[in-house]
């Protein structure tokens, strides 16, 4: 008989009946639903309480959730158009994702050198439940289960036909918006007709938002801290051009073609935040089929077939040209050297430039048609066998899985087509028709396809992903021990890996201005076997023993064992505790030879930003003191910001496979007890440690730029100082700057790195009948005591992390419940604690001190404050077979706390969506036909 606490976790309710089903964490059937691995399962009323309308959404809400690629701010990701999961804060690839209990196909692009699973292909309304192993689980499922797994169980024997409508719309700014329609199906009974079908298909859509649609609501925090923050941009169409007045100066004015609306300040302006994207448009499809059909009293076939094409349409900013726009510096994948694009200026005898020598001007391409659309279709159709035989439970399928991603791209300069419609930038004395060519581009003019096409070409990526899988399994009893029957599991898992990821439309030669690459082409044959016995050592202590081996090309068989122990010396008490290892062979896109290119972001460079800081400041005092009107004012403004990219600067990375790698090694460690004093009560708490050695990655660029003196020449490049875009020969004296700007960094993956990582999971279930109904209250929370990342530098761990930038200490989720007939209502607390805006020792930036010294930002402001949210879901039968509901998300309408780091130095696009959202209305119509 199972325990009360197990019974409690189950049903919430005195069962009728039990029988042994199998649960994340452990392939033996059992009744008992906690086991000696902590396991959180989400039914499928909490999730429609939820109010989650996608699997992305409703994962992100898991207090062990923590921050991973989103489709919502993947636009400037390598894969982009996809969402992935992470637990622990061990990233994407160290949290499996699993739908019923089998892998899904990776996404076909990698994000840089890093496979996931696109959750946004994974139908939400298909599903039963949702199970979160969180305690890693590489002996029983595989080698990349670090951190966790994420179980997503769908409907099983299920007879009936659902409709269901939803939408959502902010009720602050209508702008943002996303609508669904669901239909699930299903006929046959298992019992009386032996077979089931079951059929599902889920329709989303989301709206796209640019920034200018909401700008006047955004926090007035961001307007007081950048000058530059909703300013209109003097780089713009048909543009600025230095010009020699009738006086004999020369002055940046106006194109004669610039409409009377547009000129500010006596300058043609532009509103830059039109293009900057709040949100992106998102269609998608999810098709799934299963079928499952009863051969005899002792064999089942079972089939299944999931389709998912999902399209994500990102638009970007035009690109700005002129004066004061930063050389542009990417790798080279012909050469594996770099490129360079400097602005130039027009040369003299242009038409537009009457001053005898090459001018500056300020302009912007808004006929580039900047943007990016990702359309990825990915399948999983898998047909199998299970029974009975001899007193044993047997299972076996084979299946393939796989996708294709096409990310096509525009908006970014060609080097071939700049130089052919414009004119070859690298002389050192520009040709007399630069930008004046007779069929070329013309500034400030309608331009015809062809040209444009040559200047802006369409260029991207087309990866596939295929694999083909035979798995088995076979679990019973072996006999009887001291404290009852043995269990056994044990199974093998062969499985055939195809990547091709090709970069296309000149990304493959270093033709697109700015852009890295990355390709794969390779395969591989894998296999697995692994093994489970659960010992009941007496009737209150069981352990369990498990291992898997598994097999990958080029590297030894490698031996995961995992031992757990499970104590319950009463009805209302478990103790229990985990011991497990794993490893991550590296992937097909770590080892295989490539080379990739890329680009970091918000780089502070040590030797430059706080001499940019003080020149900033200099230049803003200096534009406080001319009149208003003035154009130099604006200059001077636009100037002091762009000098402090100096503490944000994009660096490119260029950075080579290595057929030496290693595999990733881990282990991890929990202890932990559950408690039922009553029925109707449960509380859980669980310590977790996790370790991860020989961590594929390379060095940080803050790490080599904090030892950038000591590293041999052409790890770390800079750009000539004598033709420094921000700092003159006066400047650089004045300020001390001795070091060109940051160009790139070049370095090879290799096993570096370490992670440590500890914290403690708490939840808390009660719930009972009253006078006005039944209440419940389901309550999570984690911990995180530590996170240490291993510094190549130091040779050792570097800070604990928690509390800081990317890792808040405490997140959790609270939910009271209330049942009353035919109308049910939850109201939702999410929490996240406050956290500093520093990273690791060797990022000086963001410090209290550097925030006082470099960004003027109190010690208060040099923090983001502790966050909550109250949802609210309400939903009503009208009859049996229609069923309305609503949820609130935001219910107080409260704005997340201010991130000045998300901002920037000297921001101008702001970085938090939410805080323009505001209160979300989700209204739902579900109609049952029978």
């Amino acid at each position: 008989m199972a325990s009360a606490l197990a019974c409690f976790n189950i049903h919430a309710a005195e069962p009728t009946a039990l029988e042994r089903v199998e649960v994340t964490g452990s392939r033996i059937k059992r009744v008992d639903a906690e086991g000696a691995a902590p396991v959180q399962v989400l039914r499928r009323e909490e999730i429609k309480a939820s109010g989650a309308a996608t699997v992305q959404e409703l994962i992100r809400q898991l207090a062990a959730s923590t921050t991973s690629l989103s489709d919502l701010s993947g636009s400037n990701s390598f894969a982009g158009g996809a969402s992935s999961a992470s637990l622990r804060n061990l990233g994407k690839q160290s949290t499996l994702t699993l739908l019923n209990f089998r892998r899904v196909a990776p996404y076909p692009l990698a994000d840089y050198n890093q496979t996931f699973t696109n959750i946004d292909s994974l139908p939400l309304e298909a599903v039963e439940r949702i199970e979160i192993l969180k305690t890693g689980g590489a002996a029983i499922y595989g080698s990349d289960a670090v951190a966790g797994v994420i179980n997503i169980v769908t409907r099983s024997d299920y007879e009936g036909l659902i409709a269901k409508v939803t939408g959502q719309s902010s009720l602050k700014n209508s702008q943002f918006n996303d609508r669904s329609a669901t239909i699930t199906g299903g006929f046959g009974s298992l019992n009386k007709d032996r077979f089931n079908v079951l059929a599902n298909l889920d329709v989303y859509t989301r709206n796209g938002v640019m920034w200018n649609e909401v700008l006047d609501d955004v926090n007035p925090a961001y307007r007081t801290y950048s000058s530059g923050f909703g300013t209109p941009s003097s780089y713009s169409w048909p543009g600025n051009f230095r010009r020699r007045g009738a006086d004999g100066k020369i002055a940046l004015v106006p194109a004669t073609n610039c409409p009377p609306a547009q000129i500010v300040s006596g300058l043609c302006q532009y509103d830059r935040y039109e293009r900057f994207e709040a949100t992106p448009a998102s269609d998608r499809v999810t098709a799934l089929v299963s079928g499952r059909l009863l051969i005899s009293d002792t064999l089942e076939g079972f089939s299944e077939l999931l389709f998912s094409r999902t399209k994500t349409s990102y638009q970007s900013a035009y690109d700005a040209y002129g004066d004061g726009i930063a050389p542009t510096v990417w790798g080279d994948p012909q050469t594996n050297g770099l490129k360079s694009f400097t602005p130039r200026g027009l040369p003299a005898g242009h038409p537009l430039n009457n001053t005898g020598a090459e001018a500056a001007f300020r302009y912007r391409f808004n006929d580039a048609g900047s943007s990016k659309v990702a359309t990825t279709d990915q399948y999983r159709a898998l047909a199998g066998l299970k029974g009975t035989f001899a007193g044993y439970d047997w299972e076996t399928a084979v299946g393939v899985m796989g996708g294709k991603t096409t990310s096509d791209q525009r908006g970014s300069f060609s080097v071939d087509g700049f130089k052919e419609v414009i004119g070859d930038y690298t002389k050192p004395v520009l040709d007399a028709d630069f930008f004046n060519k007779p069929n070329g581009y013309k500034l400030g003019q309608a331009n015809s396809a062809d040209v444009l096409n040559k200047l802006f070409p369409v260029f991207g990526y087309s990866a596939t992903t295929k694999q083909y899988f035979l798995d088995g399994k076979l679990s019973g009893e072996l006999g009887q021990w001291t404290g009852g029957a043995i269990g056994f599991a044990s199974g093998f898992e062969l499985r055939r890996e195809e990547v091709d990821i090709g970069p296309r439309g000149g990304l493959e030669r270093g033709d697109i201005v700015g852009y890295g690459s990355v390709r794969a082409d390779a395969s591989r044959n894998y296999g697995a076997v692994f093994g489970e016995v659960s010992l009941p050592l007496s009737k209150q202590l069981e352990m369990q023993a498990a291992a898997r081996i598994d097999k990958f090309p080029g590297f030894s068989a490698h031996v995961s064992p995992k031992l757990s122990l499970r104590f319950q010396p009463n009805k209302e008490v478990l103790l229990r505790g985990t011991l497990e290892t794993g490893f991550r062979a590296p992937n097909l896109t770590e080892n295989a030879p490539s080379t990739k290119f890329a680009f970091n972001n918000n780089i502070n460079d040590p030797k430059r930003c706080a001499q940019a800081t003080a020149y900033s400041r200099d230049l803003k005092a200096q534009a406080a003191a001319l009149p208003a009107g003035d154009s130099n004012k604006q200059l001077l403004t636009a100037q002091a910001d762009s000098v402090t990219g100096e503490c944000r600067v994009g660096v490119a990375s260029i950075v080579a496979h290595n057929p030496k790698l290693k595999p990733e090694t881990s282990k991890s460690l929990t202890f932990g007890a559950a408690f039922s004093p009553a029925r109707d009560v449960a509380l859980t708490a669980d310590y977790w440690i996790i370790e991860r050695k020989s961590e594929i990655g390379r060095k940080s660029t803050n790490d080599l730029l904090s030892i950038e003196d000591t590293l041999a020449p052409g790890v770390v490049n800079r750009l000539p100082l004598e033709n420094d875009a921000y700092f003159d020969a006066a400047a650089r004296a004045k300020y001390g700057v001795t070091a060109g700007r940051l160009a790139s960094v070049v370095a090879q993956f290799e096993n570096l790195f370490s992670t440590k990582t500890s914290g403690v999971d708490v939840s808390f279930k009660t719930q009972g009948n009253t006078p006005i109904g039944k209440l419940g209250l389901d309550a999570e929370a984690t911990y995180v005591i530590s996170y240490r990342a291993w510094v190549a530098s130091r040779k050792g761990y570097g800070d604990n992390l928690a509390g800081r930038y990317d890792y808040p200490r405490w997140k959790s989720k609270m939910a009271v419940s209330h049942n009353l007939g035919k109308f049910s209502q939850v109201l939702s607390l999410h929490f996240t604690s406050s956290r500093l805006l520093n990273d690791d020792f060797n990022a000086p930036a963001w410090t209290v001190e550097d925030c006082a010294k470099t960004k003027g930002l109190t010690e208060a402001q040099c923090i983001v404050a502790p966050e909550s949210r109250l949802d609210y879901n309400v939903s009503y039968d009208v009859t049996k077979a229609l069923k309305l509901s609503a949820n609130v998300r935001n219910l107080l309408d409260e704005r997340p706390s201010t991130n000045y780091r998300a901002f920037g130095v000297g921001g101008i696009i702001p970085q938090d969506r939410e805080d323009v959202q505001g209160r979300m209305l989700r209204l739902t119509a579900e109609y049952t036909f029978w």
